[in-house]
């Protein structure tokens, strides 16, 4: 690639970012027109109406310029076509179920249909690797990774319950791997689509915040899931990165969302409903309590997504790393890495009734 073609790939970059910024502002401006406003309620964690939907701005963004970057042969047609086409499919039902709140059912139903007919474009999927034993059978690779994807798809719809969180772990997450990817793989087509997502989150984490001023919605979250998980999917197909490394490079969101989940289901709560008691919420309400001011909310917000911030950087990132340096021991890694984690989701109460008062005591 030559300096003229860098200079446009940063040329490119900083529009994504002005329009992924311009979108978020009209957004905001219009949102109660077309009934794209989050009312608060008990199961939020916000206390005045707020525009929703934001995850629009960075869609059209993204989506926008994969066009020009294929148009202009910086990508492949078969990531930019199933990535492209799959993304906006799945926005869309994002956007529909922010305006219409459609049933659970209809939603696992079409993300489904949507991400196994997706992955077809990136047959033959790597057969399953465990310790000790490898599942090298084509359709179970296929339904395993459907299902992998529409969990990981619907965990960050799952956790994107304050301000900023996450924006910030996706950012987090792409900075990570665009890291470990380096070299020339900086101008894969994974990596540039990285870089673009990136400056895209940008342009909207600014208006996301802490005290947020739009939040992101379906159509942003269960968007940023799909994006991930198929950016995934192509770099352990052409062998940059594994799949060890993406869970401990997602372990925030994927330890809390699952051992929420878990034990919901165990406790024979409708799993499926809103709720706030994921280890974050608690987290961020126990902060709250401790600063004691009328600002503890939008404060307590910000710490969890910087806590957030340092536990990618100075723990998942390293033993993400060592995943490709140790490739056969990336299971037992995994183990390491997502340990204190369940260990903190349990002591902050995820999934159950208990909170933590200012001393430290639990209740509830």
């Amino acid at each position: 690639m030559t300096k003229e073609d860098l200079t446009l790939l940063g040329i490119l970059y900083f529009l994504a970012f002005i329009a992924s910024m311009g979108c978020t502002k009209l957004i905001i401006r219009n949102a109660s027109r077309v009934g794209l406003i989050c009312e608060p309620t008990e199961r939020c964690a916000h206390v005045t109406p707020t525009p929703k939907g934001g995850g629009l701005a960075f869609v059209a963004s993204f989506l926008v310029f994969v066009i020009l970057l294929f148009s202009w042969n910086y990508i492949t047609a078969n990531i930019a076509l199933s990535i492209g086409i799959g993304s906006f499919l799945i926005s869309v039902l994002g956007l529909l179920d922010d305006a219409l709140n459609l049933s659970v059912k209809s939603r696992l139903i079409t993300q489904i249909l949507i991400i196994s007919t997706t992955l077809l474009a990136f047959s033959p999927l790597p057969p399953i690797e465990l310790p000790g034993l490898v599942l090298n059978v084509p359709y179970f690779s296929w339904i395993f990774t459907t299902l992998l994807l529409v969990w990981w798809l619907n965990l960050f719809n799952f956790m994107d319950g304050i301000d900023g969180l996450a924006s910030t772990e996706s950012i987090c997450v792409l900075l990570s791997a665009i890291t470990l990817i380096g070299g020339r793989n900086l101008l894969s087509d994974e990596g540039i689509l990285i870089f673009l997502l990136i400056v895209s989150l940008l342009g909207f984490i600014a208006f996301n915040w802490a005290p947020a001023q739009i939040f992101m919605g379906d159509v942003g979250s269960t968007f940023l899931g799909y994006i991930l998980g198929m950016i995934a999917v192509s770099t352990i197909i052409n062998n940059s990165l594994n799949i060890w490394t993406w869970l401990i490079l997602s372990g925030v969101f994927s330890v809390d969302a699952t051992t929420t989940l878990l034990r919901r289901m165990l406790n024979g709560e409708r799993w499926y409903q809103a709720h706030k008691s994921h280890a974050y919420q608690k987290v961020s309400r126990w902060l709250e309590l401790l600063d004691g001011t009328h600002k503890g909310r939008v404060v307590a917000h910000r710490k969890v997504s910087l806590y957030v911030v340092l536990i990618n950087i100075f723990w998942l990132f390293p033993l993400a790393g060592s995943t490709l340096v140790w490739t056969t021991w990336g299971p037992w890694i995994l183990v390491i890495a997502w340990a204190p984690l369940v260990f903190l989701a349990f002591y902050f109460g995820a999934g159950t009734q208990k909170e933590l008062a200012p001393n430290g005591r639990s209740y509830g």
